[in-house]
Protein backbone atom coordinates (compact mmCIF):
# COMPACT_ATOMS: atom_id res chain seq x y z
CA UNK A 1 0.00 0.00 0.00
CA UNK A 2 0.91 3.34 -0.46
CA UNK A 3 1.67 5.51 2.39
CA UNK A 4 2.28 8.98 2.55
CA UNK A 5 3.11 11.42 5.43
CA UNK A 6 2.42 14.87 5.04
CA UNK A 7 3.13 18.28 7.06
CA UNK A 8 7.23 17.61 6.78
CA UNK A 9 8.77 20.02 8.26
CA UNK A 10 11.97 18.98 9.90
CA UNK A 11 14.47 16.51 8.76
CA UNK A 12 14.30 13.71 11.54
CA UNK A 13 10.83 13.69 10.40
CA UNK A 14 11.53 13.15 6.70
CA UNK A 15 14.55 10.74 7.77
CA UNK A 16 11.88 8.80 9.86
CA UNK A 17 9.64 8.65 6.91
CA UNK A 18 11.57 7.26 4.66
CA UNK A 19 13.20 4.60 6.71
CA UNK A 20 10.10 3.26 7.84
CA UNK A 21 8.75 2.74 4.21
CA UNK A 22 6.83 6.35 3.17
CA UNK A 23 6.39 6.40 -0.15
CA UNK A 24 6.01 9.84 -0.43
CA UNK A 25 6.59 12.87 2.16
CA UNK A 26 4.67 16.26 1.92
CA UNK A 27 5.96 19.49 2.12
CA UNK A 28 3.01 22.51 2.71
CA UNK A 29 3.03 25.63 0.79
CA UNK A 30 -0.34 26.53 1.71
CA UNK A 31 -0.45 30.45 3.08
CA UNK A 32 -1.26 30.81 6.66
CA UNK A 33 -1.10 26.65 7.58
CA UNK A 34 0.32 25.95 10.65
CA UNK A 35 2.55 23.40 8.76
CA UNK A 36 3.95 25.69 6.17
CA UNK A 37 6.94 25.58 5.15
CA UNK A 38 9.76 27.92 3.47
CA UNK A 39 11.47 26.83 0.17
CA UNK A 40 14.94 26.84 1.95
CA UNK A 41 13.63 24.70 4.39
CA UNK A 42 12.17 22.47 2.27
CA UNK A 43 15.02 22.15 -0.31
CA UNK A 44 17.39 21.26 2.91
CA UNK A 45 15.13 18.45 3.71
CA UNK A 46 14.94 16.97 0.27
CA UNK A 47 18.54 17.33 -0.10
CA UNK A 48 19.41 15.39 3.12
CA UNK A 49 17.00 12.62 1.92
CA UNK A 50 18.60 12.28 -1.35
CA UNK A 51 22.13 11.60 0.26
CA UNK A 52 21.09 9.79 3.17
CA UNK A 53 19.10 7.65 1.23
CA UNK A 54 20.64 7.25 -2.10
CA UNK A 55 18.41 4.53 -3.06
CA UNK A 56 15.10 5.33 -1.68
CA UNK A 57 11.85 5.85 -4.43
CA UNK A 58 10.55 8.34 -2.06
CA UNK A 59 8.57 11.00 -3.93
CA UNK A 60 8.79 14.46 -2.87
CA UNK A 61 5.39 16.19 -2.69
CA UNK A 62 4.17 20.01 -2.08
CA UNK A 63 0.91 20.93 -1.40
CA UNK A 64 -0.95 24.44 -2.86
CA UNK A 65 -3.70 26.09 -1.86
CA UNK A 66 -5.32 28.72 -4.28
CA UNK A 67 -2.28 30.12 -5.34
CA UNK A 68 -1.92 31.05 -8.64
CA UNK A 69 0.05 28.97 -11.35
CA UNK A 70 2.84 31.13 -11.61
CA UNK A 71 3.05 31.41 -7.62
CA UNK A 72 3.67 27.29 -7.87
CA UNK A 73 6.01 27.26 -10.55
CA UNK A 74 8.29 29.81 -8.85
CA UNK A 75 8.21 27.51 -5.84
CA UNK A 76 9.07 24.40 -8.13
CA UNK A 77 12.07 26.92 -9.41
CA UNK A 78 13.48 26.61 -5.79
CA UNK A 79 12.78 22.89 -4.47
CA UNK A 80 13.14 19.82 -5.78
CA UNK A 81 9.77 18.55 -5.89
CA UNK A 82 8.66 15.26 -7.36
CA UNK A 83 5.21 16.24 -7.58
CA UNK A 84 2.14 18.95 -6.74
CA UNK A 85 -0.67 18.25 -4.70
CA UNK A 86 -3.73 20.92 -5.48
CA UNK A 87 -5.91 21.29 -2.16
CA UNK A 88 -7.82 24.66 -3.43
CA UNK A 89 -10.57 25.64 -5.57
CA UNK A 90 -8.30 26.52 -8.47
CA UNK A 91 -7.06 23.61 -10.25
CA UNK A 92 -4.32 22.96 -13.33
CA UNK A 93 -3.06 20.80 -15.87
CA UNK A 94 0.46 20.87 -14.76
CA UNK A 95 3.87 19.24 -16.52
CA UNK A 96 4.85 17.42 -13.38
CA UNK A 97 2.95 14.49 -11.34
CA UNK A 98 0.07 15.86 -9.94
CA UNK A 99 -2.32 14.48 -7.16
CA UNK A 100 -6.17 16.40 -6.90
CA UNK A 101 -7.30 16.45 -3.19
CA UNK A 102 -11.10 15.81 -3.18
CA UNK A 103 -13.07 17.31 0.26
CA UNK A 104 -15.46 14.88 0.99
CA UNK A 105 -18.79 17.05 2.43
CA UNK A 106 -21.60 15.10 4.38
CA UNK A 107 -24.56 15.58 1.98
CA UNK A 108 -21.78 14.27 -0.80
CA UNK A 109 -23.27 11.13 -2.06
CA UNK A 110 -21.83 7.84 -3.15
CA UNK A 111 -22.14 8.55 -6.73
CA UNK A 112 -20.89 12.35 -6.40
CA UNK A 113 -18.04 11.10 -5.13
CA UNK A 114 -17.19 8.26 -7.48
CA UNK A 115 -17.39 11.44 -10.18
CA UNK A 116 -15.43 13.76 -8.90
CA UNK A 117 -12.94 11.38 -8.56
CA UNK A 118 -12.94 9.68 -12.43
CA UNK A 119 -13.39 13.77 -13.49
CA UNK A 120 -10.00 14.68 -11.52
CA UNK A 121 -7.95 11.55 -12.48
CA UNK A 122 -8.69 12.31 -16.05
CA UNK A 123 -6.10 15.67 -15.04
CA UNK A 124 -4.11 14.10 -12.57
CA UNK A 125 -1.98 11.02 -11.75
CA UNK A 126 -3.75 10.36 -8.01
CA UNK A 127 -6.62 11.54 -6.08
CA UNK A 128 -6.47 12.03 -2.08
CA UNK A 129 -10.21 11.71 -0.23
CA UNK A 130 -10.14 14.51 2.35
CA UNK A 131 -12.76 15.70 4.96
CA UNK A 132 -14.54 19.15 3.90
CA UNK A 133 -14.09 21.74 6.35
CA UNK A 134 -15.06 25.50 5.66
CA UNK A 135 -12.48 27.31 6.89
CA UNK A 136 -9.26 25.14 6.54
CA UNK A 137 -8.01 22.67 3.51
CA UNK A 138 -6.94 20.11 5.18
CA UNK A 139 -5.14 18.64 7.94
CA UNK A 140 -8.19 19.33 10.21
CA UNK A 141 -7.84 15.86 11.95
CA UNK A 142 -11.42 14.67 11.49
CA UNK A 143 -12.19 11.38 9.11
CA UNK A 144 -15.05 11.79 6.60
CA UNK A 145 -17.66 9.12 6.33
CA UNK A 146 -15.50 5.92 4.25
CA UNK A 147 -18.73 4.25 3.38
CA UNK A 148 -19.86 6.82 1.11
CA UNK A 149 -17.09 6.38 -0.52
CA UNK A 150 -16.30 2.83 -0.24
CA UNK A 151 -16.51 2.53 -4.56
CA UNK A 152 -13.55 4.70 -4.73
CA UNK A 153 -11.38 3.64 -2.27
CA UNK A 154 -10.07 0.46 -3.49
CA UNK A 155 -9.55 2.02 -7.02
CA UNK A 156 -5.87 2.55 -8.56
CA UNK A 157 -4.19 5.86 -7.55
CA UNK A 158 -6.75 6.69 -4.82
CA UNK A 159 -5.33 7.50 -1.37
CA UNK A 160 -7.51 8.18 1.57
CA UNK A 161 -7.06 10.98 4.36
CA UNK A 162 -8.31 12.90 6.61
CA UNK A 163 -7.73 11.74 10.64
CA UNK A 164 -5.86 8.77 9.94
CA UNK A 165 -3.60 7.54 13.31
CA UNK A 166 -2.17 4.45 15.10
CA UNK A 167 -6.06 3.62 16.06
CA UNK A 168 -7.95 3.39 13.24
CA UNK A 169 -5.65 2.45 10.20
CA UNK A 170 -6.00 -1.29 10.71
CA UNK A 171 -9.96 -0.73 10.54
CA UNK A 172 -9.76 1.15 7.53
CA UNK A 173 -7.52 -1.23 5.73
CA UNK A 174 -9.57 -4.34 6.82
CA UNK A 175 -13.00 -3.06 5.80
CA UNK A 176 -12.21 -1.28 3.03
CA UNK A 177 -8.27 -2.27 1.40
CA UNK A 178 -7.19 1.25 0.09
CA UNK A 179 -4.83 1.51 -2.77
CA UNK A 180 -3.29 4.57 -0.57
CA UNK A 181 -3.48 6.71 2.77
CA UNK A 182 -2.22 9.72 3.99
CA UNK A 183 -2.05 11.60 7.26
CA UNK A 184 -0.36 14.54 8.82
CA UNK A 185 -2.18 15.07 12.46
CA UNK A 186 -2.39 11.66 12.64
CA UNK A 187 1.61 11.07 13.66
CA UNK A 188 2.09 14.23 15.78
CA UNK A 189 1.69 15.15 19.38
CA UNK A 190 1.09 18.58 20.68
CA UNK A 191 1.33 19.63 16.72
CA UNK A 192 4.65 18.55 16.05
CA UNK A 193 5.98 14.95 14.48
CA UNK A 194 6.65 12.25 16.66
CA UNK A 195 9.03 9.88 15.50
CA UNK A 196 7.58 6.92 17.26
CA UNK A 197 3.94 7.70 15.84
CA UNK A 198 5.50 7.96 12.31
CA UNK A 199 6.70 4.60 12.38
CA UNK A 200 3.90 2.60 14.04
CA UNK A 201 1.84 4.28 11.73
CA UNK A 202 3.97 2.66 9.00
CA UNK A 203 4.35 -0.19 10.14
CA UNK A 204 1.09 -0.93 10.55
CA UNK A 205 0.08 0.26 6.59
CA UNK A 206 2.95 -2.00 5.49
CA UNK A 207 1.41 -5.19 7.49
Amino acid sequence: MQVKICGIRSIEAAEAAVKYGANYIGFIFVNGSKREIGTQECLEITNNIKNKFPESKVKSVGLFGNQDLSEIDGILDETDLDMIQLCGDRDFDVSIPSIRQIRIRESDSSDQILDYVQKALLVHNYVVLDSYHDKKLGGTGNKFDWNKAKNVIGLTNVLVSGGLDIKNIESLIKDFSPYGVDTSSGVETNGVKDIEKIKKFLELSKK
